[in-house]
């Protein structure tokens, strides 16, 4: 009889040795068959020119190795426990052990409970009253991740959930892939106590399993950073008084049956808030709203200068807000927001990055679907809901859209490194035209002409404002 009562269970080995490790405890569990046993069984299930000897065999139990060979690891695991769900735990174990897997379920860190809010936090009004499932999404940096914590800090204190489960899915993350959802649902299934050894195996099996071991219980799921619908489908939280909250930089269109909550950037008097709670007593309200309206009141950027303030006690407010001002006429941002909006771009197809760069150079306020194609000399509507779904775009007003200030700043440093000046004089040269043969009202005109002058030509500037004062 085995010696454990359960089997050891691979998905909890980070590194080589951990590996090694747990395969000295199936061993032991196994009834601690010989190293000759193990490797004639081995020699069973291989074709005659890939025999192992002994000794092979005895290098997989050691410690203090640099490689394993992971076929020969796992034909010993079928040797020692031939069930092939338990068979392929190893393997991903393996995988994420040697380095090769970054959305393995020991690599994904799932939480039992929330995470706090961050330091200084200034709560949003009115409040998110969720649904089942309530989907929040906004641009990089609108503050998403802290008003879902503050929506579920507030449910967690007023109803009783049987359950808090939460996850960084990692949707746009600088450094690694997007989290997949049976990595993530391997994780959530051990908080709940399902015991690896009865893992379900493969995504169907996983959400069944998740679906039935939260059956009839009230559930507090909070999704953080999805990528997609699909990544989030398999990870809602079944059953009537279920709650999931979900924050994306896309709008996950397809999640059909959720409550979707676009998350703009903070009302003035939020910002101000921010600002002078940071800041010390008697702080100059005038420099706190310099200051938000620069950092265009998206949270994270606002944040940014928190940090700054924090650093440097001896400022005053109008210190900081002079120093912002000047940082954005020279056009640079906040490497953190600059690193948000990468992130973003990246994710892009190669037309919709094009058409960011070159709506950077638009001179009005807001713009429709012809200005944009008359931009990029091509159909833009592909590239527009690209960017709408990205919240690189924001509503204007039916069939037009606008940029976010720091957006605009982005895009044009994208535009100077990327775009050669020829190309961007010819975009600005198609716009000029098209707003001259369009029914373009007098204030983008007027918008157009002094971008024209101020781009060193005269001639559209002057045929601008002629054509203004014909209107």
């Amino acid at each position: 009889m085995s010696q454990f009562a359960a089997l050891p269970d691979p998905g909890l080995a980070q590194t080589l040795d951990e590996v090694a490790v747990c395969l000295r405890l199936l061993k032991t569990w196994a009834g601690n068959p010989s190293y000759e046993t193990i490797t004639a069984r081995v020699n069973t299930r291989r074709p005659p020119g890939e025999q192992v000897g002994k000794t092979t065999v005895v290098d997989c139990f050691r410690t203090g190795r640099r490689r394993l060979d992971p076929d020969l690891v796992v034909a010993v695991v079928e040797a020692l426990h031939a069930d092939p769900g338990y068979t392929n735990q190893w393997r991903q174990a393996l995988r994420v052990a040697s380095g090769e897997s970054q959305g393995a379920g020991a690599q994904v860190r799932v939480l039992g409970s929330l995470p706090a809010l961050p330091a200084g936090f200034v709560g949003r009004t009115p409040e998110i009253a969720p649904g089942p499932v309530t989907v929040l999404s906004g641009m990089a940096g609108s503050g998403k991740t802290t008003l879902a914590l503050q929506t579920a800090h507030r449910l967690a204190t007023t109803r009783p959930f049987d359950h808090v489960l939460a996850v960084n899915l990692r949707g746009s993350h600088a450094d690694q892939p997007p989290a997949g959802p049976d990595a993530v649902l391997d994780g959530f299934l051990r908080l709940l106590g399902v015991p690896g050894q009865h893992l379900p195996h493969g995504l169907a099996a996983q959400s069944a399993g998740y679906r039935a071991r939260l059956s009839g219980a009230r559930v507090l799921v909070l999704l953080d950073d999805a990528a997609d619908d699909s990544q989030v489908r398999p990870l809602t939280a079944p059953g009537p008084g279920s709650v999931t909250l979900v924050t994306s930089r896309r709008a996950l269109d397809g999640l059909t049956d959720a409550r979707h909550v676009p998350v703009g950037v903070l009302r003035p008097a939020e910002a101000r808030e921010l600002l002078l709670t940071a800041a010390p007593p008697g702080a100059d309200p005038a420099a706190a709203d310099r200051i938000a309206e620069t950092c265009g009141y998206l949270p994270l950027a606002l944040a940014r200068v928190v940090a700054h303030m924090r650093d440097r006690p001896g400022w005053t407010l109008a210190d900081h807000a002079d120093w912002l001002a000047e940082r954005r006429r020279s056009g640079r941002l906040d490497p953190a927001v600059r690193q948000a909006l990468d992130v973003s771009y990246r994710n892009l197809p190669a037309r919709a990055r094009e058409l960011l760069r070159l709506l950077a150079h638009h001179p009005g306020h807001s713009f429709d679907a012809p200005a944009a194609a008359a931009l990029t000399g091509a159909p833009a509507d592909d590239a527009l809901r690209e960017l709408s779904a990205q919240n690189l775009l924001l509503p204007a007003g039916p069939g037009r859209w606008a940029m976010h200030d720091l957006v605009r700043v982005y895009a044009a440093g994208r535009s100077a490194d990327e775009d050669r000046r020829s190309d961007r004089r010819a975009a600005l040269t198609r716009l000029f035209d098209h707003l001259l043969t369009t029914g373009a009202d007098e204030a983008e005109l007027d918008a157009a002409a002094e971008y024209a002058a101020a781009e060193g030509r005269p001639l559209h500037a002057t045929r601008l404002r002629g054509h203004q004062s014909a209107q």
